[in-house]
């Protein structure tokens, strides 16, 4: 028995030893599983990339948005492998996929799906096969073999693609664009760039261009767009321009649109375009549009720089300079925009728009401040503001949300009692939910309380 303690012991050690190893690792795992559910919860409820909501701004850059960043594209790979399986996974050699995809007897389906297994490998024979394929094909089997060759991603693909940027078939040369898109390097961009920069190439092609150009996001492609606006192409093509340019970060294309829109001969609805461009920017780009929205002598500028504030949710501080244009503004569609953009701001005072609501005579304009109202009162439900909003205004909103009126005009009207929420405005709804029309009535009802 002494003897057989010991040796008791000793075999029961590894299976200690197994069960602290497991146990860390299992440990480790739920840790690891936690941060993840953690990261993506925090950046789905407090943005990092929205400093007004963020928790921990600094901690969310450095931690969870590159947990859920590195998570999404890993998702996005596994979804993207699976599409393509079908491909790659045919059972055939390369040199038995290029013999049929040469085969002109074998099934022209299965036959031009093989266009993406030659793109993705890029070898001289793959290639050679794809170039002697595409030279004769219809314009529809080239389409659909042109958004393999870009989903293939191969950047040996660009010379091929190029010669088929210029073809005869505008449909087929915006194919092969949208291909060089997905490949989206240097090579890549420079073919879509001289497209652009081509005045002698079709004004469909060019637009294609500068669209691509815009998604594509690069330094290049910037440069593209920049330098062909400088040049001043004709109105189509200069307005996609501006709309691909304000996809981009407002700090690496300011100097562009403050240039323009500081030149007093520009293009009226280039200039209203170019604003409205910014709608697509980063939030930075306010500020801007804020000095154009006060300051243009344009007052469809003015209207369209405060449309494009109102596209920028994130950016809240901003409601007491709003308020003061809206204060100084003539004209009643600019207002209507100013106060379309007030929604969203956190800094507003519903003592200080009622006056201005009540002005109004125009009511598409009226409307719109009274859901800038409803949304301020929601902040402060119980000012003087909002025991005059549900003595005067509620009675206004239920009639043009029950009287004949355009449906745009009586979704408003509801939305902004859903907005105040004061124990009128859930009373009217209540009533309109009763009396109104089946549209009109479901909205009603998913702005009371007791909705689900």
């Amino acid at each position: 028995m002494k003897v057989g303690a010991p040796l008791r012991r000793w075999i029961r050690l590894p299976k200690t030893l197994f069960g602290r190893v497991a146990v860390t690792l299992g440990s480790m795992v739920f840790v690891v599983l936690g941060l993840v559910a953690g990261s993506v919860w925090i950046e789905h409820r407090h943005p990092s990339d929205e400093p007004g909501r963020a928790l921990f701004p600094r901690t969310q850059r450095l931690v969870t948005r590159p947990i859920v960043v590195a998570l999404g594209r890993e998702i996005q790979s596994h979804y993207r492998r699976q599409s393509e399986a079908k491909y790659l996974k045919t059972g055939l050699s390369l040199e038995e996929t290029i013999a049929r995809f040469l085969d002109e007897g074998a099934d022209p389906a299965a036959r031009r799906d093989f266009a993406f297994r030659l793109a993705r490998e890029g070898t001289p024979e793959a290639l050679a096969a794809l170039r002697q394929v595409l030279a004769t094909a219809s314009p529809e089997d080239l389409k659909h073999m042109l958004a393999l060759i870009g989903r293939a991603g191969n950047p040996a693909t660009v010379p091929l693609l190029a010669s088929l940027s210029r073809h005869h078939d505008e449909s087929v040369a915006r194919a092969a664009i949208r291909a060089l898109e997905l490949i989206g390097n240097d090579p890549a961009v420079g073919v879509v760039a001289d497209l652009l920069a081509d005045p002698a190439c079709p004004q469909a092609l060019r637009i294609e261009a500068a669209v691509t150009l815009g998604n594509v996001q690069t330094t290049t492609a910037q440069l593209a767009l920049t330098d062909t606006f400088a040049n001043l192409p004709s109105g189509e093509v200069a307005t996609e321009i501006l709309h691909g340019l304000g996809r981009y970060d407002f700090d690496r294309v300011a100097p562009v649109f403050r240039s323009y829109l500081s030149t007093l001969a520009a293009d009226g609805e280039l200039r209203v375009a170019a604003v409205e461009a910014l709608s697509k920017s980063s939030a930075d780009a306010v500020p801007f549009l804020l000095e154009v929205a006060g300051a243009d002598a344009d007052p469809e500028v003015r209207a369209s720089a405060a449309w494009a504030i109102s596209t920028h949710p994130t950016a809240k501080q901003f409601g007491s300079h709003l308020n003061a244009m809206v204060e100084s503004e003539p004209e009643a569609d600019v207002r209507r925009r100013l106060y379309e953009a007030l929604i969203h701001q956190s800094d507003t005072s519903p003592g200080r728009i009622i006056p201005l609501v009540l002005a109004e005579e125009n009511t598409a304009t009226r409307i719109a401040g009274l859901n800038a109202l409803g949304e301020s009162l929601r902040h402060d439900p119980s000012s003087a503001a909002a025991r005059e909003f549900d003595a005067t205004l509620v009675p206004e909103l239920q009639r043009l949300a029950t009287s004949p009126n355009t449906l745009n005009l009586q979704m408003r009207a509801v939305f902004a009692l859903r907005r105040a929420g004061t124990p009128a405005a859930h009373q009217a709804l209540a009533e309109i939910s009763e009396s109104a029309g089946q549209t009109i009535a479901t909205a009603a009802r998913h702005g009371l309380p007791s909705s689900p």
